[in-house]
């Protein structure tokens, strides 16, 4: 699969883990999207309420101050129509369904493909 193109679309990227940063870095400049990191649940709640411009929220679940889960409940209340996936490690379906009912709009699981994460943002763009 080719890259989408992206080149006027915003994401906020929520991850703590270098290591998956740099992955999902790597896919959206190939997408040529403006990828704004935030490393902390408070820190994206601060970003997003001070600027809700974004075109696509990835959030991590795991996160060092607060979960995932928590996050989206916050974004939610700001704003209901911006796309928020979410990324997991977990393959439980309790919190699956935790992360739709706090407003994901679909949950990855990780590890996940260039090709998954794309066809999602097409779904949700």
């Amino acid at each position: 699969m080719s890259a989408l193109n992206l080149e006027n679309k915003r994401v906020l990227v929520v991850e703590d883990d270098d290591m998956s940063f740099l992955y999902l870095d790597h896919l959206f400049f190939l997408t040529r999207a403006k990828v704004i990191r935030k490393m902390t649940g408070i820190d994206a709640i601060d970003e997003f309420r001070n600027d809700r411009n974004f075109d696509f929220i990835l959030m991590d679940i795991q996160l060092p101050d607060m979960d995932g889960i928590q996050v989206t409940r916050e974004i939610r209340k700001i704003s209901s129509d911006v796309p928020i996936i979410a990324q997991t490690a977990s393959r439980s379906g309790p919190e699956r369904e935790l992360m739709i009912e706090a407003g994901c709009s679909y949950v990855l699981t990780k590890p996940f493909s260039m090709a998954q994460l794309f066809e999602t943002m097409e779904k949700y763009l």
